[in-house]
């Protein structure tokens, strides 16, 4: 193995995973939304875990009498299910276009299964390529509806779970 494809790896399995949140707000507002990252992103509301990533379900319900934070959050929803959809199925397909080596020890049919299993990494590469673009779009959509929930109603002290507090 060279030397480069071997930093490049280290690289990359030292530079995953290193990002957490270690602040806890010691004063939230009642129905104040907050966010911690340790594995991945968590939504609470008083000590109450709301929503995580990558799909953030709940949080639209959770926000829904806001209605710019509510359509952030039903976005983040969706590209947050498709994304992790798409990246499932692009490793699988990577994992599956290994098959191709088998090429190496059929002479008979080895370019058929060389480009077969190449045409699935790759494809397998793009489908989880456009999967991390939506995990990371849900990431910030998530934040969005976080922000317009809370300069409308959870710093105030009031929550959508109370209609009533918010009159």
């Amino acid at each position: 193995m060279t030397r480069g494809l071997l930093a490049a790896l280290l690289s990359g399995l030292l530079a995953s995973g290193c990002a957490t949140s270690q602040y806890e707000a010691t004063f939230v507002a009642r129905g104040e939304l907050v966010m911690s990252y340790d594995d991945k992103i968590k939504m609470f509301a008083g000590r109450k875990l709301v929503t995580t990533a990558p799909g953030y379900r709940g949080l639209a319900d959770f926000v829904g009498c806001v209605e710019a934070a509510h359509d952030q959050a039903r976005r983040a929803e969706r590209h947050g299910t498709a994304g992790l959809v798409l990246s499932i199925l692009g490793g699988s397909l990577g994992g599956l276009g290994a098959g191709g080596l088998v090429g190496l020890a059929d002479g008979d049919h080895r370019w058929q299964w060389l480009s077969s299993g190449l045409v699935l990494a790759v494809s397998g590469v793009i489908l989880a390529g456009v999967g991390r673009k939506l995990r990371l779009q849900a990431n910030g959509q998530a934040v969005d509806a976080l922000n317009y929930y809370n300069d409308a109603v959870g710093s105030r002290g009031l929550s959508c779970q109370a209609p009533d507090s918010i009159k």
